[in-house]
Formats: structure tokens, C-alpha cells, sequence
């Protein structure tokens, strides 16, 4: 398994998925990743040392990132989040000065053979466009993909289009890429959940404490506006016109700073431990996750595994299929129908108690290890049988 980043500390959701997959792979398997150096997804400096180790029981392989021109990185993302398009030079210079290790690049090439399949993850990285391309034929990716500019690059296209075959994470997902692109085999896979016991209310930190239970919303997750956080605050901020006492509570980090038209109505908790997330979810009214650009969305099953209904946005054909699946929350397109059902959770004890439960269900039965397990061995091995025949005419 190849991703740009690994380990505990990284916090990315395609990164947690790389991570989980490898540590839950089916029996039978030998896992190996390879990585970089790199903790911090905005500057990429090379913090943790080079070599190979064992971490949580894996084989891992890292290696320094490359000098990379981030200025002009910066410069073609920018043109091509505005203009929708670049030029092929262009595509393959930002390709080029996306995050890449040329001793990673090595290790696959020298160590590739004794592979039965190289996984990658997620699409848009440097160490997954150029990795992918040294052993096409037993490549799979699992791209993470979101409707961005990004994913309309002709660069892209022929990578998705030239690899042995692609795991995604979700049915919406899966058919977002059978839109853009022709992908030679493929499966929906996604992430398990564990079955755990209550979340306990004293893990709360002490400024979500201090609410009244099933009185707050939460957004989990990184705080950028690209994620919409400030229309899940703009949002609440305006109920909490009239319902002065309710909470927006933010839990993570990120560029995102909340206006002061909004401060009385937030609740900044930062990063938090497991223990004390868990318990904030399951003291919530809802979760609330309007962003539009989802492969999987972890903290979706996160809320319901607590038994806590979500509100999530409706241009996320990913979250609103999920919904739609399990009966476990509502979609929104807009302030209006925003506001009518996160009041219908704060004023139906009953409905949340349902549609929270419903979740739960949801992920027991389609999103437990044993059925994610089951479902990787089987995708890839398909993936992988369907590849022509070495020698072949």
C-alpha cells in the first residue's frame, strides 16, 4: 500500500482509510506500506526519519519527500480552480510538483515485482500518479475521488483509465468515475467500524459539558471553508437567533475563523481524544457534515456508531445515498429545509432516538470489519483476475 502519509498521528480521511485497510486486511495477506517522511499535509516537510521499521505490526517503508517547486504548485491549483482546465504541460508540471519521493519512486520500481498488487491512495498526490505507472497491470487505486477540478484533468483520466482497476468507497463515488473516466475493474469497498461500548459522558471537555444534552450540533473535521464550516456556522448562528441557548461545537482545525456575528453561537472544542469525540457525538442533537465533496465520510458512521442522526448536504451524492440507505438522517439543500429539520431534532426526542438508531444498524450490518474484510479480499481478487494474461495476444 502506497499513501503519502501513515500513522496514528495522521489525521486525513483517506489516510485513516489506508491505514485501517491495512491493519484489518483479509488472512492470508502480507501488508507492506510505503510512505514518506511527512506528518503535516500543508507543508510536507520531512519530520520523521527515513527507513524501514514495523509500526502496529506492519512492515513500513518511508522515505524523504522531494524538493518540490510549492510556488509554482500553488500557482497552476489556483488557475485550475478558477478556470476549470490547464493545458497538458501544465497538468504534467503540477503532477510533478505535487508531493513525490524519488526514493519511494525507487522502491517501487526495484521492489514492485515481489508484489502480487500495489494499492494507492488517494488519486491526486504525486506518489500515487507517478507510483502507479511503473506497474500499471497491478496498480489498483483507491482514489478517494471527489467532482473537482482535479478529477476532469486529462493527466488524471489516462491514470485511472491505464491501471489494473480501482476500490472505491461508496456507490456514489463508484459512479462519479464511471462518469469520468473508462476504469478497467472495480468494487465498492469503504471502511469498517468496530462495535464499542457507550461512549461515557464524562469524557466530555469541560466547555461541551457545560450544554445541555442533545442541545448542540456538531461538525467534525478539518475547518476550511472548501469543506463548507461556514455554512454549517452561518446556519446555526441564525437559528440561535431564537433559540439562544443552542450550540454549533466545533471539533478540529483548520484555516476556518468564525465571524463575530456567529462567536456566541460556536463552541471551538479543537483537537480531542477518541474518548472525548466519541462522547460529544453521542451527546449531540445531530451531526451536521454539509460538505459537497465526500468519497466515504467517515465521521458520518462515526455518529451513527454513537446512535446520533446527521444532517448533511444534499449535493453530496455519496452522504445523501447513505441517508437514503440507513434512514439515519436528512439531507439539506438550503437555509430553509437546514433549519426545519435541525429543529425537528432538537424538538422530537423520539425522531432523533429513531434515526440515530437506524444508523446504528446501518453500520453494524453494512460497515463492520467482517462484511469491509470480506468485500476487500473479494473486489481485489476480482480486480486482479481480470487482468490479461502476461504473454498474452
Amino acid at each position: 500500500m502506497v499513501t503519502p502519509r501513515f500513522g496514528a498521528a495522521n489525521l486525513g480521511g483517506a489516510e485513516n482509510l489506508i491505514r485501517e485497510l491495512a491493519l484489518h486486511a483479509p488472512a492470508g495477506w502480507d501488508v507492506e506500506v510505503a510512505t514518506t517522511c511527512a506528518v503535516d499535509h500543508y507543508r510536507w516537510l520531512n519530520v520523521l526519519p527515513p527507513g524501514s521499521g514495523t509500526e502496529d505490526g506492519l512492515p513500513v517503508h518511508r522515505f524523504p519527500v522531494s524538493e518540490r517547486d510549492a510556488w509554482q504548485h500553488e500557482r497552476l491549483v489556483n488557475h485550475l480552480q478558477v478556470t476549470g482546465e490547464l493545458d497538458p504541460a501544465s497538468e504534467l508540471y503540477l503532477l510533478g510538483s505535487s508531493v513525490w519521493s524519488e526514493g519511494l519512486q525507487r522502491f517501487i520500481e526495484d521492489e514492485g515485482s515481489r508484489f502480487d498488487a500495489l494499492v494507492f491512495c488517494p488519486y491526486l498526490f504525486g506518489t500515487t500518479f507517478w507510483g502507479s505507472q511503473v506497474w500499471p497491470h497491478k496498480s489498483v487505486l483507491v482514489p478517494c475521488l471527489h467532482d473537482e477540478p482535479y478529477a476532469h484533468m486529462d493527466a488524471v483520466r489516462r491514470m485511472m483509465s491505464g491501471v489494473a482497476g480501482c476500490i472505491f468507497n461508496s456507490r456514489g463515488e463508484q459512479a462519479l468515475a464511471h462518469r469520468l473516466f473508462d476504469v478497467r475493474a472495480d468494487g465498492v469497498v469503504g471502511m469498517g467500524f468496530d462495535t464499542l461500548p457507550p461512549a461515557r459522558r464524562e469524557h466530555l471537555p469541560p466547555a461541551v459539558a457545560a450544554l445541555p444534552p442533545q442541545g448542540y450540533f456538531v461538525y467534525m473535521g478539518r475547518q476550511e471553508e472548501g469543506k463548507r464550516v461556514d455554512v454549517a456556522v452561518r446556519y446555526v448562528a441564525e437559528m440561535a437567533r431564537t433559540r439562544p441557548d443552542l450550540k454549533l461545537v466545533l471539533v478540529g482545525g483548520g484555516s476556518y475563523r468564525v465571524p463575530a456575528y456567529a462567536e456566541g453561537a460556536v463552541v471551538q472544542a479543537g483537537f480531542v481524544d477518541e474518548a472525548s469525540k466519541r462522547a460529544i457525538l453521542a451527546d449531540a442533537a445531530a451531526l451536521v457534515n454539509p460538505s459537497e465533496k465526500e468519497s466515504f465520510s467517515i465521521v458520518l458512521m462515526e455518529a451513527w456508531r454513537e446512535g446520533t442522526p446527521v444532517l448533511v448536504a444534499a449535493g453530496s451524492e455519496v452522504m445523501a445515498d447513505h441517508c437514503a440507505d440507513s434512514g439515519g438522517g436528512f439531507t439539506f439543500t438550503g437555509h430553509d429545509d437546514f433549519t426545519a429539520r435541525a429543529a425537528s431534532f432538537l424538538d422530537d426526542p423520539r425522531l432523533r432516538e429513531a434515526m440515530g438508531e437506524a444508523g446504528r444498524r446501518h453500520v453494524a450490518a453494512e460497515w463492520s470489519w467482517d462484511a469491509v474484510t470480506g468485500r476487500f479480499a473479494r473486489v481485489l481478487d476480482a480486480i486482479m483476475a481480470a487482468q490479461p494474461v502476461a504473454g498474452a495476444a
